[in-house]
């Protein structure tokens, strides 16, 4: 029995030998929850004090812990500052973030950023592959002429590898630029006239040099200035060319050749049909005087078209002066100039355009159109009307007669040289008039083309670049 317990009893109830047993029993009693409550004291001491140690280093971990999320957390609103900068700039796009539920939404939004961003290489991937697939050389410069891009045709023409041709200069592969200055002197040009077609000379990765035509283009990126340029190598094309123009050349001297020792016995028959009409008149019959006006019909026919000949094989091969010329005044000169066997009626505006071109080709274009309307017409007034549209780039004229129409079958079909609609005794015709025209029409960049029906007149339209 613990000897504070024992005092208290001997003071206040006597010694313990003296006490009933029903006391003794009621003493006991209280030791037994006296020791049960020392030892459950001893033991809930030790648990505190092995509790206390738990719980600071379970603080520890926590304090820890929190610092860590709160590292991640920093993190992830650096992160998606970035990813939101790019599309809603504001000054603090994640000062929403205040719970764990805000961090969830934000998880699921870089989940479907991410997502995104998976799909949009795909497509860079795919553009890559395009590009590579390009017949066109594509090469990207910089500023300093730097090549920083380049599709699979222009890695082959340069250097057979990305690694070999990324980094090099425009000067050290083009003959077109000597050096930095010259590329300098260009992106300037590009920035005033963008895009422009040059033509130059690259160098393959063996060291030769090919021809190219180069498409360039300035562009600025993010504060950066690139050229964009996209090559194709002209080689079969400049010895096509060179081939055409030697055959041109040899086209052009065999019709001179051949129309000039034409002319000679074509001249030469028609003496001697003016003889006989001349000389052996009065011996011929009627008969006889007819053959020979025929035959000098054919010579003369035959003397004509060795001149179209001529003329249509020299359309374009000359350089011909331009000035101003006054349509109006140039339709009413050529009006007063042709024979007139039956009235004309001329309707055409006041207000005819100065057009800048050739004088002899407008002249050529405007006098076939009305001698034809003149020439063919049926009826007992000749009626011509002339009228002109002022298009973007080009002048629209169009020259419209009340004659005998075309057929929409034969539209095609008289711009072709040597065809004539009508039989050649009835018409004096060698079928080249208008193939010259539309030569001399589309070398001034223009078209021509006809609008009609048989009995409904015939309207001749054309064009002529400003």
């Amino acid at each position: 029995m613990n000897r504070l317990l024992k005092r208290q009893i001997k003071r206040h109830l006597g010694a313990v030998e003296d006490l009933t047993p029903e006391m003794k029993e009621f003493v006991e009693a209280v030791a037994r929850s006296y020791r049960h409550y020392e030892e459950d004291k001893k033991l809930l001491e030790r648990s505190m004090d092995i509790s206390s140690v738990e719980l600071e280093e379970s603080n520890g971990q926590l304090i820890e812990q929190a610092q860590r999320q709160q590292q991640i957390l920093e993190r992830l609103k650096s992160s998606l500052n970035t990813l939101l900068s790019t599309e809603d700039p504001v000054e603090n796009p994640t000062a929403f973030i205040r719970n764990e539920d805000d961090v969830l939404r934000i998880i699921d939004y870089i989940e479907i950023q991410s997502k995104q961003i998976k799909e949009t290489e795909g497509e860079l991937l795919k553009v890559q592959h395009f590009i590579d697939q390009a017949n066109d050389a594509i090469q990207v410069m910089d500023k300093d002429g730097r090549l920083v891009f380049a599709n699979d045709k222009a890695v082959n023409w340069l250097g057979g590898s990305r690694e070999r041709t990324y980094g090099q200069f425009v000067f050290e592969v083009d003959s077109k630029f000597e050096n930095k200055s010259e590329w300098e002197k260009v992106l300037e040009q590009l920035k005033l006239e963008n895009p422009c077609l040059v033509e130059s000379r690259q160098k393959r990765q063996n060291g030769r040099y090919f021809p190219v035509e180069m498409s360039m283009k300035h562009v600025s990126l993010s504060g950066e200035e690139y050229v964009i340029m996209a090559g194709r190598d002209v080689t079969s094309q400049k010895d096509l060319v060179l081939k055409l123009t030697r055959a041109n050349e040899e086209l052009e001297n065999f019709a001179y050749i051949v129309s000039h020792d034409l002319k000679a016995p074509i001249r030469g028959i028609a003496t001697i049909i003016a003889w006989l009409l001349e000389d052996y008149k009065d011996n011929l019959d009627a008969e006889g005087q007819n053959l020979l006006g025929l035959m000098d019909k054919r010579i003369n026919r035959m003397q004509n078209l060795v001149e179209g000949i001529l003329k249509y094989s020299r359309v374009g091969k000359t350089d011909i002066e331009k000035e101003n010329v006054d349509t109006g005044a140039l339709v009413r000169d050529i009006i007063d100039s042709i024979s007139q066997e039956k009235p004309i009626g001329l309707h055409m505006p006041n207000n005819m355009p100065l057009v800048y071109n050739s004088p002899i080709a407008l002249r050529q274009i405007f006098q076939n159109f009305i001698s034809n309307a003149i020439k063919y017409n049926d009826k007992d007034t000749c009626v011509i009307t002339i009228k002109w549209k002022n298009q973007k780039n080009k002048w629209l004229f169009s020259v419209k007669d009340n004659g005998p129409g075309i057929s929409p079958a034969y539209h095609q079909k008289i711009f072709k040289i040597f065809q004539t609609l009508q039989a050649r005794d009835s018409f004096e015709s060698t079928g080249i008039g208008l193939s010259i025209i539309q030569k001399i029409i589309k070398n001034n960049g223009g078209d021509v083309w006809v609008e009609s029906e048989e009995g409904k007149g015939a309207e001749f339209l054309f064009t002529l670049e400003k």
